[in-house]
């Protein structure tokens, strides 16, 4: 069985000019590998917090989106739901109703806070 997390974090080599400001902002500094001429990441350490995609001034970090293939895959009527931190309130500026209602008119079949986790243990 493969126990390796999915990427979330993509690195453009020909852009990573190896200066570490990535590193300097990462809360899980041993992710990142600068011993070469490229700074790596180990995605099984990687939190996905973004914070070394917004310090790099080389676009040599990006965020992997799967928004695509969740889109297609409802189109295609495949059942799922939605799970959502509660920080969805902030980066929709009170409009996350109507984000929920949109996911749901698009054929989710539930939401859910990521607290509920933490209820339900």
């Amino acid at each position: 069985m493969n126990q390796n997390l999915r990427p979330v974090i993509k690195i453009v080599e020909e852009n990573c000019v190896n200066c570490h400001r990535c590193i300097a902002v990462c809360p899980v500094k041993m992710c990142n590998d600068g011993s070469g001429n490229v700074v790596r990441v180990n995605n099984n350490l990687c939190l996905g917090c973004g914070e070394c995609i917004e310090a790099c001034t080389h676009d040599a970090r990006l965020g992997i989106d799967d928004a695509e293939a969740f889109f297609r895959d409802l189109k295609a009527g495949v059942k799922m739901v939605v799970i959502v931190a509660p920080a969805i309130a902030a980066s929709f500026d009170g409009n996350y109703l109507r984000l929920n209602s949109f996911l749901t008119s698009l054929g989710v079949s539930a939401i859910f806070d990521v607290s509920f986790g933490a209820e339900l243990t």
